[in-house]
């Protein structure tokens, strides 16, 4: 059977998500120490589109509030987690955020992310 142009559509957008994952591999090891083996993807997938796997990454939102760090937690959600679970330590420290972003998603879903959803999501959901 001959490619048609779908298969190329399709083997474009597996090669983008491949460069996602390679592109944040070093975070992996301590993705698995936090997240199931099935969600380790979709979390390098997500460090990618939120903060490249720069852990001192900052973003500005329109409303004067502020993502930062490798999950890119907002100024709103980390000012609610910090007494919930104690932290004290910032949001750029990989090995907290990655932890904290564990508990979200094993506590409350993967929403948290939805910004970048379009990014991570994947061709087939």
């Amino acid at each position: 059977m001959s490619p048609t142009i779908d298969d190329i559509d399709i083997y474009k957008h597996c090669r983008d998500e491949q460069y996602k994952v390679e592109y944040v591999r070093k975070w992996e090891p301590l993705v698995r120490q936090y997240f199931k083996e099935e969600d380790t993807i979709k979390a390098l997938k997500i460090i990618y589109c939120e903060s490249r796997g720069k852990p001192t990454a900052v973003g500005k939102n329109k409303d004067g509030t502020y993502d930062k760090g490798l999950w890119q937690f907002n100024d709103r959600t980390w000012k609610w987690l910090t007494p919930k679970l104690k932290l004290k330590s910032n949001r750029y420290d990989p090995t907290v955020s990655t932890a904290v972003a564990s508990w979200l998603v094993y506590n409350d879903g993967w929403y948290h992310w939805n910004s970048s959803k379009h990014c991570w999501k994947g061709h087939n959901g």
